[in-house]
């Protein structure tokens, strides 16, 4: 949760179902429940192969970021061929879509951002994952066959 960046509209239902949960948090003075929340979205970023002078595992956001950018990019691609528009501002579409849809996202349902490279102790706090958006994954990771529909459904795309 930003200490700098107020929380935008397209934000404030899911977080505040978050906050309203019942999902154990940290101590409030850990962060700040009104400010922009984060993550919006995740993926795999685990083990992730790729090609750097020989072939290695990544991890982390390093891994995530790519994978939503390609997707993010073929969507794109597919409808500008098709409207000649792009899909815009994508946050505020992300929100909309998880609202009309969740299907469109896997929920990450379990796990947590308790721990750190530093390792784990009793005194770490952080954010558990739970239904809807939550701080460990935001709305979740794509589902690119559904997303696909919700954007021929949202832009009048016929196949």
């Amino acid at each position: 949760f930003s200490n700098f960046a107020a929380r935008p509209p397209y934000q404030v239902t899911v977080v505040e179902q978050y906050l309203k949960s019942g999902v154990a948090l940290p101590p409030a003075t850990y962060y700040n429940a009104a400010g922009r929340a984060f993550p919006d979205v995740s993926a795999l970023g685990s083990a992730v192969l790729i090609y750097q002078g020989g072939l290695e595992t990544v991890g982390g956001t390093s891994a995530a970021c790519p994978i939503w950018a390609g997707v993010i990019a073929l969507l794109n691609q597919y409808v500008i061929a098709k409207t000649g528009k792009s899909l815009g501002f994508l946050n505020p579409f992300l929100y909309q879509m998880y609202a009309n849809d969740p299907s469109t996202f896997h929920d990450i349902t379990i796990g947590d951002n308790l721990c750190t490279e530093g390792g784990c102790s009793s005194s770490c706090k952080g954010y558990k994952a739970t239904k809807g958006w939550d701080p460990v994954s935001g709305l979740g990771s794509p589902v690119y066959d559904k997303i696909k529909a919700y954007v021929n459904t949202h832009f009048n795309i016929e196949e």
